[in-house]
């Protein structure tokens, strides 16, 4: 019998009104029903990623990959401690992983200029997939992935894990149920500078630039990015603050607080209609992303989104006061009131009856929309939407002009010069 992955089986049998053979969590699932998924990209946060799936149960982590040998020397050392054997395998090229018999997932946390041709390739393959944010380096090459995302049925689950944190879906609620009135704010803060590990002390940098080492296949790490000359800061985790691989502070971030934003409004499937805004760029050698900026994106529904780096959360603004989440806060002012004018604190009051179910982590959450076949809690759409509002700003903040964006044709209305920006296009 040809093999059949998990995933597609699901998909089969449910369709064609059979009860699949893979148990709901919870159910007893045996053994022989557990998801297998394989990493690709295994530097500081896949390997994040890969030992909270190591800790769930109804996992198999059963492959890793990376274009660094040490890095998937550290990750397969890792697997095969938590299952006391030596069969994780090990690959240098995701397509290898991908051609596996019996694979149902991958984790997809290489540097962001890799998102969507992997992704792509995972959906081709017919793997369901947890991407890290943001969902990919260039908007056109997004809207590609979320289109093979669905093309194949896949399950989508990305990174932005604070969906899946109790205050942050209390903050939700809480602007869903209308607590703070008609809302005339909308303010995200996200980081700034660069967020630099000094991995390589800069007197070594003459010696080692142009030079990669060994154990990294340098023209593979660049990829898509095209033909970058090597420079020791980069890897590992430096990429982020070069415009080459990854977006800065800037882009990273717009997939957890402006994405929390967007999630309480019900902005998941659009985009602004226009976006403008300012940034700085701290002297450096290598790294050329944004370290301060401010923008503003107004939506069609009214919201006018400003997003700045001086400040952390999400913080809306209503007749009745104010809201500001962060990691680890919820807050309010002092004269929010509820709807009997009553002074009472967010965190007292009543909140809907979807926060009073029990929340999955968000690794969980992704496991679980794999064998039921719904979506995710931060499923590609809105991953995508994201994204694209960073990369919008970053085009409006280059070009020092408002951008006018129609958020359904995903176009520049009425400025060339924006509309062939590279973070528009697709580097596929």
């Amino acid at each position: 019998m040809p093999h059949t992955s998990r995933r597609k089986f699901i998909a089969t049998t449910t369709a064609a009104g059979l009860v699949p053979m893979i148990h709901p969590r919870g159910q007893g699932a045996d053994a022989n029903d557990k998801i297998t998924i394989g990493f690709i990209g295994v530097g500081r946060r896949g390997q994040v990623n890969m030992v909270n799936f190591l800790g769930m149960d109804d996992v198999q982590v059963v492959a890793v990959c990376d274009v660094d040998t040490k890095m998937t020397e550290t990750a397969k050392a890792k697997v095969d401690k938590k299952y006391s054997n030596t069969d994780c395998k090990v690959f240098a090229n995701y397509e290898d992983l991908l051609a596996m018999e019996g694979l149902d997932a991958i984790c997809l946390s290489t540097a962001d200029h890799w998102h969507a041709k992997i992704g792509i390739a995972a959906a081709k393959a017919g793997v369901d997939i947890f991407g890290e944010k943001p969902f990919t380096w260039g908007l056109a090459e997004g809207r590609e992935l979320v289109k093979a995302v669905q093309a194949n049925k896949c399950i989508w689950q990305t990174g932005c894990w604070q969906r899946s944190l109790t205050s942050f879906r209390r903050f939700k609620s809480l602007i869903n149920n209308k607590v703070l009135g008609e809302i005339q704010r909308w303010e995200c803060g996200t980081p700034n500078g660069w967020g630099y590990r000094k991995h390589t002390p800069e007197e070594q940098w003459k010696d080692l630039i142009g030079k990669p080492p060994e154990n990294i296949d340098w023209k593979a790490y660049c990829g898509p990015a095209g033909d970058v000359k090597y420079h020791p800061i980069m890897h590992p985790w430096n990429w982020r603050w070069t415009n080459d691989f990854g977006g800065g502070q800037l882009l990273d971030w717009v997939g957890h607080h402006v994405d929390i934003a967007m999630w309480s409004l019900g902005l998941d499937d659009t985009g602004p209609i226009s976006v403008k805004g300012t940034g700085k760029k701290d002297p450096h050698p290598v790294f050329d992303v944004y370290t301060q900026y401010e923008y503003t994106g107004l939506f069609e529904n009214g919201v006018n989104m400003e997003v700045r780096s001086d400040f952390m959360g999400t913080k809306f603004t209503g007749d009745n006061g104010w809201i500001w989440v962060n990691r680890g806060k919820l807050v309010a002012s002092d004269d929010l009131k509820d709807t009997t004018g009553n002074p009472r604190h967010p965190l007292l009051m009543e909140v809907g009856d979807d926060f009073q179910q029990k929340i999955p982590n968000h690794y969980e959450d992704f496991i679980i929309a794999m064998r039921s076949r719904k979506p995710s809690i931060a499923a590609e759409e809105a991953a995508h939407r994201a994204a694209s509002f960073g990369q919008l700003a970053i085009v409006a903040i280059d070009t020092d002009r408002e951008l006018k964006w129609d958020p359904k044709a995903e176009r520049v209305i009425g400025d060339q010069e924006q509309a062939a920006h590279p973070r528009l296009g697709s580097r596929l």
